[in-house]
C-alpha cells in the first residue's frame, strides 16, 4: 500500500514538469527602416529586442518571423547592415536568427566605422517598403495533451486510493 501511495504522489508531483509546447499570439509588426536614422548612431537591436522596445516586456517574451502566418513562425528577422555589401546590391538580403545582433565594437550602429559590420533589425539605413517587415509574436507556454493525461491519471489514482481507504475503515 505504501508503494502505491508513493507512486501516486510522484505522478502528481511530476505532472507540472512535463514539457509544454509554445503558442504564438501576434502582437504587431515593423519595417526595419522604421527605426531611428543610422546617422544618429542608434543602438543595435536584435529582432526580439526591437519587439520588446516597440511592444513592451522582455526580449525573451517574443518570437520573430519574416512570415506573417502564425503557423509559420520562422524565428528569423530582417536586418540592415552597416558597411555590408550583399549579393544583390540592395543591402537587404540579411536574414538572421531573431536573437542575433552585432555592433561594430563601439557603442552603436555606426560608432566605429571600419571595425567591421553592424546589423540591426530596427534602423533606418536605406531600406524601403513592406518587404522587410518583421512580425512579432508573444510566446506563451501551453501544456501538451500528455500533461493533462498525466494529471488526470494522478487524480484518478488519488481518488481510487481515497475510496480504498474509506472502504477499509
Amino acid at each position: 500500500m505504501f508503494k502505491f501511495k508513493a507512486l501516486v504522489l510522484a505522478a502528481a508531483l511530476a505532472t507540472p514538469l512535463v514539457a509544454s509546447a509554445a503558442q504564438y499570439t501576434f502582437v504587431g509588426s515593423w519595417q526595419v527602416d522604421q527605426g531611428p536614422s543610422w546617422r544618429t548612431n542608434p543602438p543595435v537591436y536584435s529582432g526580439q529586442e526591437a519587439a520588446a522596445l516597440l511592444f513592451g516586456g522582455s526580449f525573451s517574451d517574443y518570437a520573430i518571423s519574416i512570415d506573417a502566418n502564425p503557423a509559420n513562425v520562422t524565428h528569423t528577422a530582417w536586418y540592415d547592415g552597416w558597411g555590408v555589401h550583399d549579393s544583390n546590391g540592395t543591402g537587404v538580403d540579411n536574414i538572421f536568427a531573431d536573437n542575433f545582433h552585432k555592433d561594430t565594437g563601439g557603442t552603436g550602429y555606426n560608432s566605429a566605422p571600419g571595425t567591421g559590420s553592424a546589423f540591426s533589425s530596427y534602423v533606418s539605413d536605406g531600406l524601403f517598403g513592406a518587404k522587410y517587415t518583421n512580425y512579432a509574436y508573444r510566446v506563451a507556454a501551453v501544456p501538451e495533451p500528455q500533461t493533462y493525461a498525466l494529471m488526470g491519471l494522478g487524480l484518478a489514482a488519488v481518488a481510487m486510493a481515497r475510496r480504498r481507504n474509506k472502504s477499509v475503515a
